[in-house]
C-alpha cells in the first residue's frame, strides 16, 4: 500500500468517525416499523423447506378485487391492502404481468395488464401474516418478506414459479430464512444476490449473499446504525443515513468486490437514489433556512448538479431500465414543509401526488399521470413504485388503503 493510499484511507476513516460521533449523540432515532400481532410463520431457523403453495384457505374468499375491463390510463389492479408489487414480462404470450403480495397474509397473485377483463391468479397461498416489507428478486421469481414475530423482525425468501397466463394451480414453492433483525436489505440489479445490514455494538456490518440468503459473506463495516442500503448497479452498493429535516446526512458508495467505502454527499435532510449505471444520483436536501427542499441530479463522474423543475422525494422515484437518463417520480401537488417527509414516514402527513418524468439529457419534465383526473384513479399520496422493463407500465401502492394501481405510460 502506497503512502498516498494510506493518507486517503485515513482521511475517509476519520471523516466517517467524526460523522458517526455526531450521528450517535445528536441525531434523533428513526421510527421503526410497527410490530404486528398474529400467528407466527415458520420457526425462524435458517433452514430451507418446501411447501405446496396451499395454506388450506379458500382462495376465492381471499382474492382481491381487480379493475376488470378498464382501458383508462390509470386503473385499479387490486383493492389491497398490498404490501408490494413488481412487473414481470412474459413471452408466451407476450404480456406484462403485475405480481403482488397481500399485506395481511402474504398471498401472492398475478394479473395480466394487457388483457382487459383478466382476473387475478393465485401464485402462492403460503400464509405469512403481517408483511411489512417486500423485496423482489430473480426477475419476480423470488421475494423476500419481512414481518414481525414476537417483536423480532424476520426475513424469509420465497422462490416462486415463473409468471404465466395459463396455469391456475399454485406450484410448489421453497422458503429460506435469512438472519433475524435485518436493518436494511437490497437486491442486485439482476436479482441474483441480496445485500443486507446487521446492527452491531460498533455500528453496522454489510453482507452479500445469494438471493435466498445462502452463501453470505461480510463485505464492510460502518460505525453507524441508522442506515439505508440500495444496490443500483452490479458493482456498486449505496449506503445513506436515514433522512431527517435539517439533520446532516451522508451518502456512501461501496464496492461490491472490494468493500471499499467512498463518501459521495453530505447535506442536511439528505435522501438519494442512484441509477442502474451509477452515472447519476437524484438527491434532495433541506435548505440552510430549512424552508425548502430542492432536488437535484448529480453526475457522479463530473460532480455537477442539475436542478429538477419539481421537488420529488427520491425514495418515491424509480429510474427507467429502458432509458437510462429517464426518471419517474411521485411529486406533491402542493407546497410541503421541509419536515413533510418525516411526518409522512410517521403516518402524520399526506398530500395528493402526481407522477412526473424527468430527462437528465434534456432537463425537461413531463406529467406522466394525474390520479383523480380524467386519467382515472383517485386523488391521494403514493407509497411505492414499480416500473416495467419496457417503460409501458407503472404500478404504485396508494397510501392509506394500500390499493394497487396501474398506469399505462404508452397507450
Amino acid at each position: 500500500m502506497t503512502k498516498a493510499t494510506q493518507i486517503v484511507m485515513g482521511v475517509v476513516g476519520i471523516s466517517i468517525l467524526v460523522f458517526a460521533a455526531w450521528f450517535f449523540f445528536f441525531r434523533a432515532p428513526a421510527a421503526l416499523p410497527t410490530s404486528t400481532n398474529g400467528p407466527a410463520f415458520g420457526t425462524g431457523s435458517n433452514v430451507s423447506t418446501v411447501g405446496t403453495g396451499s395454506g388450506g384457505s379458500d382462495t376465492n374468499n381471499l382474492q382481491p378485487i381487480a379493475g376488470q375491463a378498464s382501458t383508462q390510463k390509470i386503473f385499479l389492479v387490486a383493492t389491497g391492502p398490498v404490501a408490494g408489487a413488481t412487473l414481470v414480462q412474459t413471452l408466451h404470450p407476450t404480456t406484462t404481468m403485475a405480481r403482488y403480495v397481500l399485506a395481511s397474509n402474504g398471498h401472492i397473485f398475478d394479473l395480466p395488464l394487457d388483457s382487459p377483463g383478466s382476473v387475478p391468479r393465485a401464485v402462492s397461498n403460503t400464509t405469512i401474516p403481517g408483511v411489512v416489507r417486500t423485496l423482489w428478486t430473480e426477475g419476480g421469481e423470488g421475494v423476500v418478506f419481512q414481518y414481525f414475530d414476537s417483536g423480532v423482525l424476520k426475513s424469509v425468501h420465497v422462490s416462486l414459479p415463473p409468471a404465466t397466463t395459463t396455469s391456475s394451480t399454485p406450484a410448489p414453492i421453497r422458503i429460506q430464512f435469512l438472519p433475524d433483525n435485518i436493518a436494511s436489505i437490497a437486491a442486485s440489479p439482476d436479482g441474483t444476490q441480496v445485500a443486507y445490514l446487521l446492527v452491531t455494538a460498533r455500528g453496522a456490518d454489510g453482507y452479500t449473499a445469494k438471493a435466498d440468503g445462502t452463501g453470505s459473506k461480510k463485505l464492510f463495516s460502518l460505525p453507524l446504525t441508522e442506515l439505508l442500503l440500495s444496490w443500483p448497479s452490479l458493482n456498486t452498493l449505496l449506503v445513506q443515513t436515514k433522512s431527517a429535516a435539517g439533520v446532516p446526512g451522508m451518502l456512501f458508495s461501496i464496492g461490491v468486490k472490494s468493500g471499499s467505502v467512498v463518501p459521495l454527499l453530505y447535506a442536511a435532510g439528505l435522501t438519494a437514489l442512484a441509477d442502474n449505471t451509477f452515472s447519476h444520483v437524484v438527491y434532495q436536501k433541506t435548505s440552510a433556512a430549512g424552508d425548502v427542499h430542492p432536488t437535484y441530479v448529480r453526475n457522479v463522474g463530473s460532480g455537477t448538479d442539475i436542478a429538477l423543475s419539481f421537488d420529488p422525494f427520491p425514495e418515491k422515484c424509480v429510474w427507467s431500465a429502458a432509458k437510462t437518463d429517464l426518471l419517474y417520480c411521485a411529486a406533491p401537488l402542493q407546497f410541503t414543509q421541509s419536515n413533510y417527509l418525516d411526518l409522512w414516514h410517521q403516518g402524520l402527513g399526506s398530500v395528493a401526488e402526481s407522477v412526473l418524468s424527468f430527462s437528465v439529457s434534456t432537463g425537461l419534465s413531463n406529467l406522466a399521470a394525474l390520479p383523480g383526473s380524467k386519467d382515472g384513479g383517485v386523488v391521494g399520496a403514493i407509497e411505492t413504485f414499480a416500473l416495467s422493463s419496457d417503460d409501458r407500465y407503472l404500478v404504485f401502492v396508494a397510501q392509506g388503503n394500500q390499493a394497487l394501481w396501474g398506469v399505462r405510460l404508452t397507450q
